[in-house]
């Protein structure tokens, strides 16, 4: 039996309520209260937005925010796509590089990155593990600029006891089908800004609540096919030997179906992509949200299990978290030292569906950057060797034995890198 790369942590109440919020569509508005009711008790003094992408809000962040010619910097290792927006909206981009424990943007370098066009910091935690927050937000303090969080993969992530996304004067986070928590397709946007929120708000309700059923039923349709694409069995059954033969033959193709989000291929990135969030997501959002500290604690006890079983392998390095933090692992990411693609591929062959994780550098996709003529060490070093193991909280404690049987299997046959 194959393991999927992701799965939905979706019990059959929770998949029926999906049907039954299609079906009756109703008193949607309700139920985007009743979320974002929720949403500012976990994040004091906040104003939430709810997206149908994080993508469009930090679209609609830094184009209210900022004006053409400002600088923003961001780390080495970030979303792509934002980068890209960010060039797209005239703004200067000046990359900063990673630390070697979580690679996430080294603080100690920011200083000396900053100028008088310096108008923001970008800061991503990567893989859920929060980057060194606090000290980011003294720097904005000290040289009064606007501070992002990018908490794309961090929710139920914390710094010195206090959740990502409390820090910043915004913070976006990624609901999408593969993150944690889902509104199966979608993002949140928190902000300490009140005129931001009403413009964000002001503008989803004027360009996207127009009916588009087409892309309303595609939606649908690929919900339904991830949520059976979860279940090991069904996988492999009906997409394990579909992903094989992609991985084998046409492995751009593969790349382009897992990492579509990415974004690079566009020539201008468009915020009308996506329709405004249906009832059913919602719906699902407030109950992923109720449940997620059941799920973050499954993810970080898998975690501990796959840390001790891999400790004293050679030829892989483990990502954690920084002493000060406490990550959701929603992804829990290790870097292959040799001969990473081999590793990729062996494991893959034997029905453990990993991922890539070599997309993050964003020194590869032709940016315009302000300082390109920087090494960026430690992501040149790191970026593409790193490989994403399935921890999802859906999976049990025997399939994850199995994914780590798997992986000290490959290493001793092939072993020998």
């Amino acid at each position: 039996m194959s393991i999927p790369f992701f799965s939905l942590d979706l019990n059959s109440s929770e998949i029926l309520k999906v049907f039954q919020s299609v079906i009756l569509p109703f008193n949607k508005h309700n139920s985007k209260k009743k979320l974002t009711q929720i949403l500012e008790e976990r994040f004091k003094n906040k104003n939430i937005s709810l997206l149908p992408s994080a993508r469009i809000g930090f679209y609609l962040t830094l184009k209210n925010l900022f004006k053409e010619g400002d600088e923003l910097i961001f780390s080495s290792m970030s979303f792509p796509l934002y980068v890209k927006i960010a060039n797209q909206l005239n703004l200067k981009v000046r990359l900063v590089d990673v630390n070697i424990e979580d690679l996430n943007i080294n603080y100690e370098l920011i200083e000396q990155n900053i100028n008088s066009n310096t108008k923001g910091i970008v800061a991503t935690h990567l893989f859920g593990n929060p980057c060194e927050i606090d000290k980011i937000k003294k720097i904005c303090e000290k040289y009064k600029l606007k501070l992002i969080e990018d908490c794309a993969q961090s929710f139920d992530s914390f710094h010195k006891g206090i959740e990502t996304g409390n820090f910043g004067d915004v913070a976006i986070f990624s609901t999408s089908l593969l993150k944690i928590p889902t509104t199966l397709s979608g993002g949140i946007l928190v902000t300490n800004n009140v005129d931001l929120n009403y413009k964000v708000d002001s503008w989803i309700e004027k360009n996207l609540n127009k009916a588009n059923i087409i892309y309303d039923v595609k939606l649908l349709i690929k919900v339904f096919l991830s949520i059976l694409n979860s279940i090991p069995w069904i996988y492999s059954i009906i997409s394990d030997k579909i992903f094989k033969t992609l991985n084998n033959h046409n492995p751009r193709i593969y790349r382009k179906i897992l990492y579509s989000g990415m974004g690079m291929e566009e020539i201008v990135y468009n915020p009308l992509e996506r329709n405004d969030l249906k009832k059913y997501q919602i719906e699902i959002g407030i109950k992923q949200i109720k449940k997620n500290k059941r799920m973050t604690e499954k993810r970080i006890s898998h975690s501990h299990f796959l840390n001790k079983g891999l400790f004293d392998e050679q030829n892989i390095r483990l990502i954690n978290c920084n002493s000060n933090s406490k990550g959701n692992y929603q992804y829990y990411v290790i870097e292959v030292k040799k001969n990473a693609k081999n590793f990729f591929n062996n494991i893959f062959k034997n029905g453990i569906h990993v991922m890539e994780e070599d997309v993050w550098d964003c020194t590869n996709y032709g940016f315009k950057i302000e300082n390109p003529n920087d090494n960026f060490e430690q992501t040149k070093k790191s970026n593409p060797n790193l490989i994403r193991i399935q921890n999802n909280s859906y999976l049990n404690k025997k399939l994850i034995n199995k994914i780590l049987l798997e992986i000290k299997k490959n290493l001793n046959e092939t072993g020998k890198f």
